[in-house]
């Protein structure tokens, strides 16, 4: 069976210094890719995009496969991506993803290696599968260098000593740790049982769910430069286990990075591999061409051929794929925003009754060369009821781009041209339809409820009134006369005595005034006599 160590284990001289540079430039160039894209790929102005896929012109081996454009972040081509498979070392990328969240120290933090910790890989069924980085019991190295020897050469020990550091002791407790975070970042058929990625049924995932924890890896500091790094050696090594530091050199396990390797691809980058005798080869690489960046995810091809011939169909395939890409696919422009697409009527308008509207931009989309841009559908969906004025840019419509029955683009359509409102047309049709309008509906509602409020105030004012009147007692309305002839005389003229008379005797006072007068005069005439 094939293993890691059959390839060269050369020196690389500088290799720090170079890996530096190397990031450095790539990070320059996707900056420059990313503006590119951006000023090129207008289409990131419609409101979706959704994947379309095409297919390759080679026969992929693998049994599920994902080749995703990362300056786009396409799916331009996928296989059984859905499909459960088992994912082998590759569930070291989750591994490391939980020891970077975990440790904020990544050279200052160092562990001490522990015979303890391999007991599960002495008894493992598949000594095949099991790789090793020659850490031996009481080397001590940092969290850095234990992320190079799992990444670059798979290394079983150091994915159990960073899963039993960083599980509190626990690598069933890392193992949770692991299923937490694959959930929180949207993944949707994956389980970990183990952090090395040995055999286990339980152990599950999806090429969907990789890209998935791929690009989250890769976002993390650190991850990256690890991954993809062509060799490394480290310098806190163990002198009585490692007497010559310089020969325990780890080198990356892709061959598609080794320039001595017959599988070497220009621009190809880490950044994992796994072999699992009962399921097959798996790899995850990246490739930088042209200011373009694809990523491969494969899952799971056969050792060998139909003739029992031992084949490295995972390189293969990963050749297959990103030839393809780099060969195929370019920026094309399917729809340009001069092209006046539609009419669209326009109400009360002052002048020409429609607007002409175009795309609001061009829709430019990464295209495989072979397929025919006339293979894209265009279904225009038109505003109605559009009312003047509408100014020039006003967005009145979508139009949607599809490819073989999905919806790839959507892109806005606007007015070339104002239109102006005109006021007969506007005021005529306002009272038209303003007995169907909303504002009168919720005004006549309004005013019944407005009613009934006054007419519920008025009833309830009335009993309140009524209910708050004290009859009065009819002998307090009429005062008692003054009786004057009983009280001295008093030195002055005396008036007309004044009393309240009630309704009944109205009548009596008007037949006994004329004999009060009499009696007057008489007393008058004796005091003057």
């Amino acid at each position: 069976m094939w293993s890691l160590k059959t390839f060269t284990n050369k020196e690389f001289s500088g290799g720090l210094h170079l890996m530096h540079l190397f990031h450095l430039i790539k990070r320059l160039r996707a900056a420059l890719a990313i503006g590119i894209v951006a000023a090129v790929l207008l289409c990131g102005n419609a409101l979706s995009v959704q994947a379309y896929t095409f297919t390759p012109d080679a026969t992929i081996h693998s049994q599920a496969a994902i080749l995703y454009n990362q300056d786009t972040q396409q799916i331009l081509y996928e296989k059984n991506a859905d499909q459960q498979q088992m994912p082998g070392h590759l569930v070291q990328i989750m591994t490391a993803i939980v020891v970077l969240q975990n440790c904020t120290d990544l050279d200052g933090t160092t562990i001490t290696a522990s015979d303890e910790l391999y007991k599960t890989l002495y008894s493992y069924d598949e000594p095949d599968d099991l790789r090793y980085a020659d850490i031996d019991n009481g080397d001590t190295l940092t969290v850095r260098e234990y992320l190079y020897a799992m990444m670059l050469t798979s290394s079983c020990e150091a994915s159990l000593i960073l899963a039993n550091q960083f599980g509190d002791g626990s690598i069933d407790g890392f193992v949770t740790k692991m299923n937490d975070t694959a959930a929180e970042i949207g993944c949707t058929a994956t389980t970990f049982a183990n952090p090395t990625g040995l055999y286990d049924t339980r152990q599950q995932t999806t090429a969907r769910d990789m890209l998935t924890i791929t690009n989250y890896a890769l976002s993390l500091d650190g991850f990256e430069e690890i991954a993809t790094a062509t060799a490394f050696t480290p310098t806190t090594a163990n002198p009585a286990n490692h007497p010559d530091a310089s020969a325990w050199n780890w080198t990356q396990a892709n061959s598609m990075t080794l320039e001595d390797s017959s599988y070497y691809y220009e621009g190809a980058k880490g950044i994992k591999t796994g072999n699992l005798s009962k399921t097959g080869r798996s790899i995850i690489t990246e490739a930088t061409r042209d200011e373009n960046t694809y990523l491969v995810i494969l899952l799971n091809a056969p050792f060998e051929d139909a003739d029992g011939k031992l084949q490295y169909y995972h390189l293969d395939d990963a050749t297959s794929l990103l030839n393809w890409a780099f060969r195929s696919f370019a920026y094309t422009t399917l729809l340009e925003s001069s092209e006046e697409t539609a009419e669209v009527e326009v109400m009360n308008s002052d002048g020409n009754s429609y607007v002409l509207v175009h795309p609001k931009t061009d829709c430019v989309l990464l295209w495989c060369k072979s397929v025919d841009i006339t293979a894209v559908q265009t279904v225009i969906h038109l505003d109605k009821n559009v009312m003047a004025p509408v100014k020039k840019g006003d967005e009145l419509g979508m139009m949607e781009l599809k490819f073989s029955g999905e919806t790839i683009a959507e892109v806005p359509l606007v007015a070339v041209s104002d239109v102006s409102r005109s006021f007969t047309k506007f005021n005529a049709y306002a009272l038209k339809n303003f007995p169907n309008s909303p504002w009168f509906r919720n005004g006549i509602i309004a005013g019944f409820v407005l009613t009934a409020l006054y007419i519920g105030l008025c009833i309830y004012a009335s009993y309140r009134a009524k209910k708050n009147v004290t009859p009065e007692d009819p002998i307090h309305l009429v005062p008692h006369a003054t009786e004057f002839h009983d009280r001295p005389r008093q030195n002055w003229k005396r008036s007309d005595t004044v009393f309240y008379h009630g309704p009944e005797s109205r009548q009596t006072d008007r037949t006994s005034a004329p004999q009060e007068n009499e009696q007057e005069k008489e007393l008058t005439g004796s005091h003057r006599k």
